[in-house]
Protein backbone atom coordinates (compact mmCIF):
# COMPACT_ATOMS: atom_id res chain seq x y z
CA UNK A 1 0.00 0.00 0.00
CA UNK A 2 1.23 3.33 -0.67
CA UNK A 3 1.03 6.48 2.08
CA UNK A 4 -2.30 7.99 0.93
CA UNK A 5 -3.62 4.81 0.70
CA UNK A 6 -2.76 4.44 4.39
CA UNK A 7 -4.39 7.31 5.46
CA UNK A 8 -7.61 7.77 3.35
CA UNK A 9 -9.32 6.02 6.40
CA UNK A 10 -7.53 8.17 9.50
CA UNK A 11 -7.75 11.78 7.58
CA UNK A 12 -9.83 13.83 6.27
CA UNK A 13 -9.92 15.19 2.97
CA UNK A 14 -7.97 18.38 3.82
CA UNK A 15 -5.52 16.66 5.69
CA UNK A 16 -5.07 14.13 2.92
CA UNK A 17 -4.63 16.60 0.41
CA UNK A 18 -1.91 18.50 2.12
CA UNK A 19 -0.16 15.09 3.22
CA UNK A 20 -0.80 13.75 -0.60
CA UNK A 21 0.71 17.30 -2.21
CA UNK A 22 4.05 16.59 -0.04
CA UNK A 23 3.86 12.78 -0.55
CA UNK A 24 4.02 13.41 -3.81
CA UNK A 25 6.55 15.68 -4.69
CA UNK A 26 9.49 13.55 -3.26
CA UNK A 27 8.60 11.59 -6.81
CA UNK A 28 9.12 14.26 -9.00
CA UNK A 29 11.24 12.29 -11.65
CA UNK A 30 11.61 9.02 -10.09
CA UNK A 31 8.80 7.72 -12.03
CA UNK A 32 7.33 8.18 -15.48
CA UNK A 33 5.43 11.16 -16.16
CA UNK A 34 1.85 9.55 -16.20
CA UNK A 35 2.29 7.73 -13.59
CA UNK A 36 2.87 10.92 -11.28
CA UNK A 37 0.16 12.74 -13.19
CA UNK A 38 -1.92 9.65 -12.71
CA UNK A 39 -1.54 9.86 -8.86
CA UNK A 40 -2.44 13.42 -8.60
CA UNK A 41 -5.75 12.86 -10.33
CA UNK A 42 -6.69 9.61 -8.12
CA UNK A 43 -5.93 11.99 -5.28
CA UNK A 44 -8.04 15.12 -6.65
CA UNK A 45 -11.21 12.65 -7.45
CA UNK A 46 -11.13 11.59 -3.93
CA UNK A 47 -10.82 14.88 -2.08
CA UNK A 48 -13.28 16.70 -4.38
CA UNK A 49 -15.35 13.16 -4.53
CA UNK A 50 -15.95 13.70 -8.35
CA UNK A 51 -17.02 11.31 -11.26
CA UNK A 52 -13.46 11.39 -12.85
CA UNK A 53 -10.61 13.69 -13.28
CA UNK A 54 -8.10 14.03 -16.21
CA UNK A 55 -5.16 15.48 -16.96
CA UNK A 56 -4.69 16.50 -20.59
CA UNK A 57 -1.61 17.48 -21.64
CA UNK A 58 0.92 17.69 -25.10
CA UNK A 59 3.20 15.06 -25.99
CA UNK A 60 7.01 15.69 -27.30
CA UNK A 61 5.15 14.81 -30.71
CA UNK A 62 2.38 17.09 -30.40
CA UNK A 63 -0.47 14.78 -29.80
CA UNK A 64 -2.72 15.34 -26.71
CA UNK A 65 -1.92 12.93 -24.01
CA UNK A 66 -4.54 11.99 -21.20
CA UNK A 67 -4.57 10.25 -18.13
CA UNK A 68 -6.67 10.28 -15.26
CA UNK A 69 -8.77 8.46 -12.48
CA UNK A 70 -12.37 7.46 -13.58
CA UNK A 71 -13.97 6.90 -16.96
CA UNK A 72 -12.02 8.77 -18.47
CA UNK A 73 -12.92 7.83 -22.14
CA UNK A 74 -15.85 9.38 -21.67
CA UNK A 75 -14.25 13.04 -21.71
CA UNK A 76 -10.97 12.14 -23.87
CA UNK A 77 -10.14 11.07 -27.76
CA UNK A 78 -6.42 10.12 -27.88
CA UNK A 79 -4.74 12.61 -30.44
CA UNK A 80 -7.54 15.02 -30.85
CA UNK A 81 -7.78 18.02 -29.51
CA UNK A 82 -9.70 18.32 -26.20
CA UNK A 83 -13.07 20.39 -26.10
CA UNK A 84 -11.80 22.82 -23.83
CA UNK A 85 -8.84 23.73 -25.53
CA UNK A 86 -10.45 26.89 -27.55
CA UNK A 87 -12.08 28.39 -24.76
CA UNK A 88 -8.72 28.48 -22.32
CA UNK A 89 -7.04 29.85 -24.96
CA UNK A 90 -8.45 33.07 -23.13
CA UNK A 91 -9.58 32.10 -19.68
CA UNK A 92 -8.33 30.14 -16.96
CA UNK A 93 -11.41 28.11 -15.92
CA UNK A 94 -14.04 27.03 -18.21
CA UNK A 95 -17.28 25.20 -16.91
CA UNK A 96 -19.69 22.75 -19.51
CA UNK A 97 -22.91 21.97 -17.96
CA UNK A 98 -25.65 19.84 -19.17
CA UNK A 99 -22.98 18.87 -22.09
CA UNK A 100 -23.81 15.63 -24.37
CA UNK A 101 -21.35 13.21 -22.93
CA UNK A 102 -20.99 14.77 -19.50
CA UNK A 103 -23.63 16.79 -16.95
CA UNK A 104 -20.76 18.39 -15.51
CA UNK A 105 -17.19 19.47 -16.93
CA UNK A 106 -14.80 21.93 -15.28
CA UNK A 107 -11.42 22.47 -16.99
CA UNK A 108 -8.63 24.60 -15.24
CA UNK A 109 -5.82 26.02 -17.84
CA UNK A 110 -1.97 25.00 -17.08
CA UNK A 111 0.76 26.45 -18.34
CA UNK A 112 4.66 26.49 -19.27
CA UNK A 113 6.82 29.17 -17.55
CA UNK A 114 6.52 31.71 -20.35
CA UNK A 115 2.31 31.24 -19.50
CA UNK A 116 1.42 29.09 -22.16
CA UNK A 117 -1.17 26.62 -22.80
CA UNK A 118 0.23 23.08 -22.50
CA UNK A 119 -2.74 21.52 -21.01
CA UNK A 120 -5.78 21.45 -18.50
CA UNK A 121 -6.90 19.51 -15.60
CA UNK A 122 -10.39 18.41 -16.05
CA UNK A 123 -13.14 17.23 -13.60
CA UNK A 124 -16.20 15.80 -14.66
CA UNK A 125 -19.81 14.41 -13.02
CA UNK A 126 -22.70 13.02 -14.19
CA UNK A 127 -24.48 15.31 -12.31
CA UNK A 128 -24.32 18.84 -11.16
CA UNK A 129 -22.83 19.02 -7.72
CA UNK A 130 -22.56 21.88 -5.52
CA UNK A 131 -18.49 23.42 -6.04
CA UNK A 132 -18.21 26.33 -3.44
CA UNK A 133 -14.59 28.58 -3.32
CA UNK A 134 -13.17 25.88 -1.20
CA UNK A 135 -13.56 23.14 -4.18
CA UNK A 136 -12.18 25.45 -6.55
CA UNK A 137 -8.85 26.44 -4.52
CA UNK A 138 -8.61 22.83 -4.24
CA UNK A 139 -8.76 22.14 -7.64
CA UNK A 140 -6.55 25.02 -8.56
CA UNK A 141 -3.95 23.40 -5.64
CA UNK A 142 -3.96 20.16 -7.99
CA UNK A 143 -3.61 21.77 -11.09
CA UNK A 144 -0.52 23.95 -9.72
CA UNK A 145 0.84 20.46 -8.89
CA UNK A 146 0.20 19.49 -12.34
CA UNK A 147 2.15 22.23 -14.13
CA UNK A 148 4.75 21.60 -11.59
CA UNK A 149 5.43 17.82 -13.01
CA UNK A 150 4.91 19.11 -16.57
CA UNK A 151 7.65 21.71 -16.19
CA UNK A 152 10.09 19.71 -14.05
CA UNK A 153 9.24 17.03 -17.26
CA UNK A 154 10.31 19.60 -19.56
CA UNK A 155 13.39 20.59 -17.91
CA UNK A 156 14.00 17.12 -17.69
CA UNK A 157 13.49 16.50 -21.53
CA UNK A 158 15.74 19.12 -22.02
CA UNK A 159 18.76 18.51 -20.13
CA UNK A 160 18.34 15.24 -21.58
CA UNK A 161 18.73 16.45 -24.71
CA UNK A 162 21.59 18.42 -23.83
CA UNK A 163 23.71 15.85 -22.32
CA UNK A 164 22.83 13.59 -25.67
CA UNK A 165 24.55 16.64 -27.58
CA UNK A 166 27.42 17.24 -25.47
CA UNK A 167 28.00 13.14 -25.19
CA UNK A 168 27.67 13.48 -29.13
CA UNK A 169 30.09 16.22 -29.70
CA UNK A 170 32.52 14.53 -27.28
CA UNK A 171 32.16 11.24 -28.93
CA UNK A 172 32.63 13.53 -32.55
CA UNK A 173 35.69 14.90 -30.75
CA UNK A 174 37.48 11.17 -30.05
CA UNK A 175 37.01 9.91 -33.90
CA UNK A 176 38.89 10.44 -36.99
CA UNK A 177 37.31 11.79 -39.40
CA UNK A 178 38.47 9.52 -42.37
CA UNK A 179 38.46 6.07 -40.93
CA UNK A 180 35.97 6.42 -37.88
CA UNK A 181 38.13 5.14 -35.75
CA UNK A 182 39.08 6.51 -32.39
CA UNK A 183 41.98 9.40 -32.49
CA UNK A 184 45.33 9.61 -30.52
CA UNK A 185 43.54 11.59 -27.42
CA UNK A 186 41.19 8.93 -26.87
CA UNK A 187 43.27 5.76 -27.53
CA UNK A 188 46.28 7.82 -24.94
CA UNK A 189 42.62 8.15 -22.28
CA UNK A 190 42.15 4.84 -22.80
CA UNK A 191 45.18 3.04 -22.49
CA UNK A 192 45.40 5.31 -19.81
CA UNK A 193 42.43 3.99 -17.60
CA UNK A 194 43.29 0.25 -18.99
CA UNK A 195 47.06 0.39 -17.54
CA UNK A 196 45.57 1.34 -14.25
CA UNK A 197 43.28 -1.28 -14.26
CA UNK A 198 45.40 -4.28 -15.44
CA UNK A 199 47.27 -3.25 -12.57
CA UNK A 200 45.32 -5.02 -10.58
CA UNK A 201 45.17 -8.06 -12.94
CA UNK A 202 48.15 -10.84 -13.80
CA UNK A 203 48.03 -10.88 -17.84
CA UNK A 204 49.18 -7.37 -18.66
CA UNK A 205 47.99 -5.32 -21.48
CA UNK A 206 49.19 -5.48 -25.43
CA UNK A 207 49.98 -2.64 -27.74
CA UNK A 208 50.41 -2.08 -31.20
CA UNK A 209 51.91 0.46 -34.03
CA UNK A 210 50.94 0.06 -37.03
CA UNK A 211 51.73 1.28 -40.34
CA UNK A 212 50.86 1.43 -44.17
CA UNK A 213 53.60 0.84 -46.30
CA UNK A 214 52.52 1.89 -49.40
CA UNK A 215 51.93 5.71 -47.85
CA UNK A 216 54.97 7.29 -46.66
CA UNK A 217 55.51 7.33 -42.83
CA UNK A 218 54.90 10.20 -41.32
CA UNK A 219 53.29 11.77 -43.83
CA UNK A 220 49.98 12.86 -44.16
CA UNK A 221 47.25 11.76 -46.98
CA UNK A 222 46.12 14.42 -49.40
CA UNK A 223 44.83 11.97 -52.42
CA UNK A 224 41.73 10.35 -52.36
CA UNK A 225 43.28 7.13 -53.39
CA UNK A 226 45.53 7.25 -50.17
CA UNK A 227 42.25 8.15 -48.07
CA UNK A 228 40.26 4.92 -49.65
CA UNK A 229 43.72 2.81 -48.80
CA UNK A 230 43.74 4.16 -45.33
CA UNK A 231 39.94 3.32 -44.63
CA UNK A 232 40.10 -0.55 -46.30
CA UNK A 233 43.29 -0.66 -43.99
CA UNK A 234 41.28 -0.06 -40.58
CA UNK A 235 38.38 -2.31 -42.28
CA UNK A 236 40.56 -5.23 -42.42
CA UNK A 237 42.40 -4.66 -39.20
CA UNK A 238 38.64 -4.74 -37.38
CA UNK A 239 38.66 -7.97 -38.44
CA UNK A 240 41.75 -8.92 -36.72
CA UNK A 241 40.92 -7.97 -33.29
CA UNK A 242 38.79 -8.72 -30.22
CA UNK A 243 35.25 -7.11 -29.43
CA UNK A 244 36.97 -5.25 -26.28
CA UNK A 245 40.21 -4.49 -28.31
CA UNK A 246 40.47 -1.21 -29.06
CA UNK A 247 41.92 0.25 -32.51
CA UNK A 248 42.72 3.84 -33.49
CA UNK A 249 44.11 6.25 -36.10
CA UNK A 250 47.54 7.64 -34.68
CA UNK A 251 48.04 10.47 -37.23
CA UNK A 252 49.34 9.91 -41.24
CA UNK A 253 49.86 6.34 -42.25
CA UNK A 254 49.43 4.97 -38.43
CA UNK A 255 47.25 2.60 -36.33
CA UNK A 256 47.18 1.99 -32.84
CA UNK A 257 45.81 -1.19 -31.31
CA UNK A 258 45.23 -2.11 -27.71
CA UNK A 259 45.12 -5.51 -26.38
CA UNK A 260 43.56 -5.25 -22.73
CA UNK A 261 44.34 -8.73 -20.69
CA UNK A 262 46.83 -10.24 -23.43
CA UNK A 263 49.29 -12.47 -21.87
CA UNK A 264 52.68 -11.18 -23.49
CA UNK A 265 53.19 -14.56 -25.85
CA UNK A 266 50.30 -13.62 -27.84
CA UNK A 267 50.87 -9.95 -28.31
CA UNK A 268 52.70 -11.04 -31.49
CA UNK A 269 49.99 -13.88 -32.33
CA UNK A 270 47.29 -10.48 -33.03
CA UNK A 271 50.09 -8.26 -34.98
CA UNK A 272 50.34 -11.74 -37.39
CA UNK A 273 47.06 -12.35 -37.74
CA UNK A 274 46.95 -8.14 -38.42
CA UNK A 275 49.37 -8.64 -41.40
CA UNK A 276 47.20 -11.61 -42.88
CA UNK A 277 44.14 -9.45 -42.68
CA UNK A 278 45.22 -6.41 -44.22
CA UNK A 279 47.02 -8.33 -47.25
CA UNK A 280 44.61 -10.91 -48.03
CA UNK A 281 43.16 -9.45 -50.66
CA UNK A 282 44.31 -6.78 -53.54
CA UNK A 283 43.59 -3.69 -53.43
CA UNK A 284 41.87 -1.45 -56.13
CA UNK A 285 43.86 1.58 -57.34
CA UNK A 286 43.87 3.98 -60.67
CA UNK A 287 47.28 1.71 -61.86
CA UNK A 288 45.33 -1.48 -61.25
CA UNK A 289 45.32 -3.63 -58.11
CA UNK A 290 47.83 -3.66 -55.13
CA UNK A 291 48.87 -5.84 -52.00
CA UNK A 292 48.25 -3.77 -48.93
CA UNK A 293 51.01 -4.24 -46.19
CA UNK A 294 51.94 -3.09 -42.67
CA UNK A 295 54.78 -2.79 -40.64
CA UNK A 296 54.26 -3.52 -36.85
CA UNK A 297 56.09 -2.51 -33.61
CA UNK A 298 54.53 -4.27 -30.49
CA UNK A 299 55.24 -3.83 -26.71
CA UNK A 300 53.39 -4.97 -23.52
CA UNK A 301 52.96 -3.97 -20.14
CA UNK A 302 52.91 -6.42 -17.04
CA UNK A 303 50.97 -6.17 -14.07
CA UNK A 304 54.10 -4.40 -12.36
CA UNK A 305 55.41 -3.02 -15.31
CA UNK A 306 54.07 0.57 -13.98
CA UNK A 307 54.07 2.12 -17.41
CA UNK A 308 52.31 4.92 -18.77
CA UNK A 309 50.75 5.66 -22.04
CA UNK A 310 53.73 7.71 -23.74
CA UNK A 311 56.08 4.52 -22.28
CA UNK A 312 54.12 2.23 -24.05
CA UNK A 313 53.76 3.70 -27.31
CA UNK A 314 57.72 4.84 -27.22
CA UNK A 315 58.80 1.44 -26.61
CA UNK A 316 56.09 0.18 -29.55
CA UNK A 317 57.11 3.35 -31.80
CA UNK A 318 61.39 2.00 -31.29
CA UNK A 319 59.89 -1.76 -32.59
CA UNK A 320 57.83 -0.28 -35.24
CA UNK A 321 61.22 1.59 -36.62
CA UNK A 322 62.85 -1.33 -36.77
CA UNK A 323 60.16 -3.47 -38.81
CA UNK A 324 60.18 -0.49 -41.21
CA UNK A 325 64.23 -0.63 -41.44
CA UNK A 326 63.63 -4.91 -42.43
CA UNK A 327 61.51 -3.64 -45.56
CA UNK A 328 58.11 -3.52 -44.55
CA UNK A 329 55.48 -6.37 -43.88
CA UNK A 330 56.61 -7.72 -40.63
CA UNK A 331 56.19 -7.63 -37.11
CA UNK A 332 59.17 -6.53 -34.64
CA UNK A 333 58.68 -6.49 -30.94
CA UNK A 334 60.02 -4.10 -28.22
CA UNK A 335 63.47 -5.22 -26.52
CA UNK A 336 63.92 -3.97 -22.87
CA UNK A 337 65.67 -0.92 -23.48
CA UNK A 338 63.11 0.74 -25.60
CA UNK A 339 61.02 0.75 -22.46
CA UNK A 340 63.82 3.16 -20.73
CA UNK A 341 62.97 6.31 -19.99
CA UNK A 342 64.23 9.39 -22.39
Amino acid sequence: MNGATVFTRTLDSESLHKFAAVEGLGSLTAEPLDVRLERITRLARRALNAGGVVVSWKGDDGQWMHCGSGPIERVTSNGDAPVWLEPLQQQDQWVQRDGDVVPYLTAIRLASSDRELVGALVLFDDAAKPRGKHDHDRMRDYASWVETELRVQHLYRGQERLLEELYMARHQALKDQLTRLWNRHAMVELMSRELQRAERQVIGTGLLIASLDQIDAGAEPETAQADAMLKATADRMTTAVRPYDALGKFGGNEFLVMLPSCPAGAVNDVADRMLLSVSVEPFDTNEGPIQLSLSIGTAHAGPNARLDPEDLIRAADSALSRARGAGGNTVEEAVPTDYDPI
